[in-house]
């Protein structure tokens, strides 16, 4: 069964209740067409999950009375922060940011590189979204995390706010095939950086080396930057 999303805000636990708003209201009553007494499985992002039973739906919202709590189901123990840079196909991106989200990304940074095409601030109907994209992804793959997604930054702005990251992993399609990071299991938290469809600047690859990135390879063929994005957080996260 797939979660639903619903803020902290909409949740009572006083009164053993909580609502459903928006795209998951409509989603339930209009498409699933549930009924009063349907079970739900429902988290606010913040690694609670609810167990419900649907009490009332009326024309904008879903009451549903709390069966049940549970806490931090299915989600991996490192924080992987995910850097990316937007891609020149908008689709493209929004898989690759859906798939980062259900392999269990924690947090999700556009980066602005030199071969970056699409530089456009993202506006808030796009920011919208992505968003829902995220909700949807993380409800599907049944988290209780709700990945946060940040305002796109510029490379060097990432390079000082990650200066004292561990485990700093970049993918660069010109490393030797053979070339592999390694990432420190003891340590909750791990940086992904993946470029744009042009790869990385060698003056960027030189920064990223001495900022104390790892540089990692994929292989000898070339890949999709998107691709790139899901064969690595799965690599790490397994």
């Amino acid at each position: 069964m797939e979660y639903y999303y619903t803020p902290a805000s909409n949740i009572n636990l006083q009164n053993n209740s909580l609502t459903l708003e928006g795209f998951e209201h409509r989603h339930i009553a209009k498409v699933l067409r549930k009924k009063t007494g349907d079970t739900l499985k429902i988290t606010d992002g913040l690694r609670n999950i609810f167990e419900c039973k649907i009490v009332k739906i009326t024309g904008d919202c879903v009451l549903c009375e709390i069966l049940d709590k549970k806490f931090n189901l299915y989600e991996p123990e490192i924080n992987l922060k995910l850097f990316i840079a937007p891609l020149k196909n908008n689709s493209r991106f929004e898989f690759a940011i859906e798939k980062a989200v259900e392999l269990g990304v924690g947090s999700i940074h556009p980066v602005i590189t030199e071969f970056t095409i699409n530089k456009s601030s993202f506006s808030k109907n796009k920011s919208d979204r992505i968003s829902k994209i995220i909700i949807s992804a993380m409800g599907q793959s049944q988290r209780c995390y709700l990945p946060g997604f940040n305002n796109a930054i510029s490379f060097d702005d990432m390079l000082k706010s990650t200066k004292s990251f561990p485990n700093k992993i970049v993918m660069y399609e010109h490393a030797g095939s053979k070339e592999k990071s390694i990432m420190d299991k003891l340590k909750k938290d791990a940086s992904l950086l993946i470029g744009p469809e042009g790869g990385f600047s060698k003056q960027e690859i030189n920064k990223l080396i001495n900022a104390n990135w790892q540089i990692h390879s994929l292989g000898d063929r070339k890949i999709r930057a998107e691709t790139a994005a899901v064969v690595s957080i799965f690599e790490l996260l397994k």
